[in-house]
């Protein structure tokens, strides 16, 4: 804060840090069939540091608020992990016609909750039959 009522400047310090990795792999049998799987973690983490509020001469003059702003910084806590799982197979039946079958996996952890957790598994599986005319 800073210029109004005497406060003083106090400048806020946020870090962040975030890790990713990624990999995948395809095979492919000549105009049969492609394997493939594909995988994606990440790991961020985000902070406000802590920080004071400190304004000696507006205080003098003013009653104390009733709300206590000390822990306020630990509400911007970011801290979660990520995978991403694809596994998948192409058939190709003659020419133009063909069919994909996918499984996807996804696990997310809050690892920081602060006003609920957000942590949960996601998957599904599609199939898919395509025409080429």
């Amino acid at each position: 804060m800073g210029g109004q009522d005497g406060f003083s400047r106090n400048v806020l310090d946020y870090s962040s840090d975030m890790n990713a990795l990624m990999a995948g792999f395809q095979y492919q049998a000549k105009d049969k069939m492609e394997l493939g799987i594909d995988f994606g973690w990440t790991q961020s983490e985000a902070s406000l540091a802590p920080f004071e509020l400190p304004a000696d001469d507006y205080v003098a003059t003013h009653p104390t608020m009733s709300f206590d702003f000390t822990n306020t910084y630990t509400n911007s806590n970011l801290d979660s992990t990520r995978i991403d799982a694809d596994l998948w197979a192409k058939f190709f039946f003659g020419n133009n016609i063909w069919l994909r079958l996918r499984y996807h996996y996804v696990d997310y952890q809050d690892d920081a909750p602060y006003l609920y957790d957000t942590s949960g598994k996601y998957q599904y599986a599609t199939a898919a039959v395509g025409w080429l005319f």
